[in-house]
């Protein structure tokens, strides 16, 4: 019967569908089966989710609890069309996957995919790339570069994940720039902050494989050995916020990848934050390139947003919101700026909110208490929904 109607009119029906009704439709027959895996349809239909969602899309949200040998994880999906009660919170699937000391952390959000990477620092870390609206995953392969890289055996390295599409290629990538340290000097060095010049490895989901590129920029100062620096993928590009030396001082830059070109480049950040010595960091924005500046007037903590309302004009960054840390029963963390101007929150009490700041109306999002959260954007995708032999699924 399905096979009766033009390929396009039947396209133009199944686009209107979520996810989860096509994914009741490949059982339905092996006609709409290989309609709907079909890699073109995948990429056509979810470029038209993304477009319907736009500026009223999904959050993705992992949260954990505080348990006595290591955290509890949780996650939930997050609709902007959802008027009244709590988001469903669910536990974490995953977890067996990537035992680690701690937490797993979630690299990045892109098209409905999720990755993540159980460790920051050790060679027996774990990535894989998630689909939570289709219940299917991939674990990543081994890296290239590890602790035993090279002639020398190395102690240790730091690794800087990205993550985002290739639309060029149709292919999702992550992206990992390393430093390894051959010595305790070596480490120590760098946790004096000393400029280095990372290796970089790709990784192409479309090959499900790894290779070395040339790292095509000026040396950053790194971060401190165990913490993560968020990035965020918007226009094709990953960003991170990075320092570097430059005579006596230390200035804050953008870091960019594009992940189609492959290429290094730069964003200058607005004039107040460029030789900040608080706490800077990428926020999810939206449309639009966000970074949240931490800062401590005498004593109080405070949280302000940056916006770059023109993507790549320096002469557009614009702070459009500065909060006590104290306000709204106290700050911990500002999580992400959504694209109609609420912003989400997470405070001392361990709620994750949504607050609109023209109404200063402050909304519960799962009605727990957590002690840490991440948020991401998000959209419904088919992107694993075909059969393959190291896509798993639970």
């Amino acid at each position: 019967m399905f096979g009766d109607l033009p390929p396009e009119i039947l396209g133009e029906i199944l686009h209107r569908l979520p996810v989860k009704s096509l994914v009741k439709c490949t059982i339905v027959c092996k006609y709409l089966n290989s309609f709907i895996t079909d890699q073109t349809f995948i990429f056509d239909h979810l470029n038209q989710t993304i477009q319907a969602s736009s500026g009223n899309g999904w959050l993705f949200l992992q949260l954990y609890h505080q348990r006595p040998i290591r955290y509890e994880e949780f996650y939930s999906l997050y609709s902007h069309n959802q008027q009244i009660g709590y988001f469903s919170v669910k536990k974490f699937p995953l977890s067996s996957l990537l035992q680690s000391f701690d937490h797993s952390t979630v690299v990045g959000t892109c098209d409905g995919l999720v990755c993540i990477t159980n460790s920051q620092i050790h060679d027996m870390a774990t990535l894989l790339i998630w689909n939570p609206s289709i219940r299917k995953y991939i674990l990543i392969s081994e890296p290239i570069l590890t602790s035993g890289t090279g002639n020398a055996q190395h102690e240790g390295y730091q690794p800087l994940y990205g993550f985002g599409f290739d639309s060029k290629n149709k292919d999702f990538k992550v992206i990992r720039l390393v430093t390894l340290y051959c010595s305790k000097r070596k480490r120590l060095e760098t946790l004096l902050r000393k400029e280095n010049v990372p290796q970089v490895e790709v990784f192409s989901l479309a090959s499900r494989s790894w290779r070395s590129i040339p790292f095509r920029a000026s040396p950053f100062l790194l971060p401190d050995l165990f913490w993560n620096i968020p990035q965020v993928f918007l226009n094709g590009v990953v960003h991170w916020v990075v320092s570097r030396r430059c005579d006596n001082h230390i200035v804050n830059i953008i870091l960019t990848f594009d992940v189609a070109e492959e290429t290094f480049g730069e964003l200058t950040l607005p004039q107040q934050l460029r030789e900040s010595t608080t706490e800077l960091s990428i926020l999810q924005g939206g449309d639009s390139l966000c970074v949240l500046h931490a800062f401590y007037v005498e004593d109080d903590c405070f949280f302000s947003i940056w916006v770059m309302k023109e993507y790549g004009v320096v002469g557009s960054w614009n702070e459009v919101y500065c909060w006590d840390s104290h306000l709204y029963q106290g700050i911990t963390n500002v999580l992400a700026l959504c694209a109609d101007g609420k912003v989400v929150l997470l405070l001392y009490s361990g709620d994750v909110v949504l607050l609109n700041p023209v109404t200063e109306v402050v909304k519960s999002l799962t009605g727990q208490k957590w002690f840490y959260a991440f948020v991401g954007s998000y959209v419904e995708s088919l992107v694993f929904i075909k059969r393959e032999p190291n896509v798993l699924s639970y």
